[in-house]
């Protein structure tokens, strides 16, 4: 690959399960960003699916390390953007591929599981970019997707 994302600090968010999140993480990886995997799911064996990802990268040479934290609350949105500047030093790009899905059809959601997609999709969104900012303002540099 070209590195075009040599020192860059990036934070994916959702980027341990076997979607888009680690198809984005292990592809900042190999252009050559310091990457923060946050994820909160475990694997069917109790592991945490970031360390898999985190360990993915690691072996084919490159830099991340995982966050476990949940962005549905402002701390947890907090802490993962810690993760990447006291690691990295900074935060160049945030990813927000956090996502979930009812078990269930949507005629037969419940207003709790409504509320939890709300919560993951809507607010995990707003409380990494609310951490991520401030960096990124003063930095006077950044990149924000949201997926």
């Amino acid at each position: 690959m070209a590195q075009k994302l040599k020192d860059k600090s990036a934070v994916i968010t959702g980027g341990g399960s076997g979607g888009i999140g680690r198809a984005v993480a292990l592809a900042m990886a190999a252009e050559g960003a310091k990457v923060v995997v946050n994820d909160i799911g475990r694997n069917t064996d109790g592991k945490m699916i970031a360390d898999e990802v985190v360990a993915e990268i690691t072996k084919n040479n490159g830099i991340a390390v995982a966050n476990y934290d949940s962005v549905v609350t402002l701390e947890g949105g907090e802490k993962i953007i810690r993760t990447a500047i006291d690691n990295f030093g900074r935060i160049d790009i945030l990813v927000n591929c956090a996502g979930n899905k009812p078990s269930r059809s949507t005629l037969d959601m419940t207003d709790d599981e409504w509320n939890s997609v709300l919560n993951v999709h809507l607010k995990g969104h707003f409380s990494c970019i609310k951490a991520a900012l401030p960096s990124m303002i003063q930095q006077k540099a950044g990149a924000i997707v949201n997926l």
